[in-house]
């Protein structure tokens, strides 16, 4: 069965009952024939077989440049993305880093505006 959510929804968040930190973040994605659509700029996208990776354990997470795209396309860039950026950046592969750098440019080709938290 496949359904589709209202747009507004992009992000749902967890905690455990009377905790007041979350537990963990699921993210929905928009998706077209075989390719995940960056939500904030539908002329970035990756096919899907390419969007997560999975460790040893099997647990699936989003590719670390997608996950960076979205903390760097965001209006307000928190001190916390920018520490990611600085400790994930050196660890990726060349073809993930310039990925990462082409997506960003296209959603800001004058550079970003974005202010700074």
């Amino acid at each position: 069965m496949n359904e589709n959510l209202d747009s507004l929804f992009d992000n749902l968040w967890f905690k455990k009952k009377g905790e007041s930190s979350w537990a963990f973040q699921v993210m929905i994605i928009d998706s077209e024939n075989d390719y995940w659509i960056y939500k904030r700029n539908d002329t970035i996208r990756r096919k899907l077989t390419d969007f997560g990776l999975t460790t040893s354990e099997g647990v699936p997470y989003i590719r670390p440049e997608i996950q960076l795209l979205y903390k760097g396309g965001s209006s307000l860039i928190r001190e916390k993305d920018i520490l990611d950026l600085e400790n994930v950046l050196p660890t990726l592969d060349d073809e993930s880093r310039e990925w990462l750098i082409d997506s960003l440019t296209i959603q800001y080709p004058n550079g970003h505006n974005g202010s700074y938290k």
